[in-house]
């Protein structure tokens, strides 16, 4: 297990360094989070949001672009245009064919081999994970998960599950991120390990850092990584409604 933001001495950079990124479902939580800490790192990052009007951020080195992840031509275009993506794109739950994420993947991770790109990392959830991996997780929590899977969160979690197989899939230097319940309390820093690590929540602070840390670092190349938040207690009931209302 493995702590941020700091890389483990003895891990090298990605073959290629990393001064523009795109931002896929920049203007959700975690994208904003996302956005605003790779700014921060002195990064020039262009943020993709179907709503651009609304992105409140606004920084000389920020290009925020409108248009839809499913869009081909506009994620081909942004795709050229930067050196890594991340996409933190997110769907509410619903009964309804689910494929934003999917489409998403095959079109980005089509556009980045056609460009030359290399550095992709996307956020899915530990609820592909199966319950009888998952450690540490509240009582309640673990007996719903597997309900959860099986009926309001299927159409979510089956497409995160062909989007976690279009890049794994790929020739590219790919990470998938697997948080567990996503807040918005401070950050106060990420473990990290493959497929599985203990703590049922993460701070959406902390798991942009993980992101950005990823960026130049081989640590889980090509690998799943499991992020949370140590010691991060919060009520189960305010999760479910946050995670089935995404408020």
């Amino acid at each position: 297990m493995t702590s941020g933001p700091a890389p483990t001495p003895g891990t090298g950079p990605v073959t290629r360094s990393v001064s523009r990124v795109l931002v896929l479902g920049a203007n959700g939580p975690s994208g904003r989070r996302t956005v605003q800490q790779a700014l921060g790192r002195g990064l020039r990052v262009d943020a993709l949001t179907r709503r651009p009007q609304g992105f409140p951020t606004r920084h000389e080195r920020l290009h925020v672009v409108g248009g839809d992840a499913t869009d081909p031509g506009v994620v081909d275009a942004a795709v050229a245009a930067c050196d890594a993506v991340i996409s933190v794109i997110g769907a509410p739950f619903t009964r309804h064919p689910v494929d934003v994420y999917s489409t998403s993947a095959r079109l980005v991770v089509s556009a980045m081999q056609r460009h030359g790109q290399r550095r992709l990392l996307t956020v899915t959830s530990t609820g592909l994970t199966p319950v009888d991996q998952r450690h540490d997780i509240p009582v309640l929590e673990r007996l719903l998960a597997p309900l959860a899977r099986r009926t309001f969160g299927r159409s979510v979690y089956d497409d995160m599950e062909r989007m976690e197989s279009v890049v794994s899939g790929s020739d590219l230097d790919w990470t998938i991120v697997r948080p567990p319940g996503l807040t918005d309390e401070p950050g106060t820093g990420y473990q990290s390990a493959e497929n599985w690590v203990d703590g049922g929540y993460c701070a959406r602070d902390d798991l942009a850092t993980l992101l950005l840390d990823q960026l130049d670092d081989t640590r889980y190349l090509r690998k799943v990584v499991a992020v949370s938040t140590p010691g991060l207690q919060v009520r189960t009931w305010q999760t479910i409604r946050r995670e089935l209302l995404k408020r």
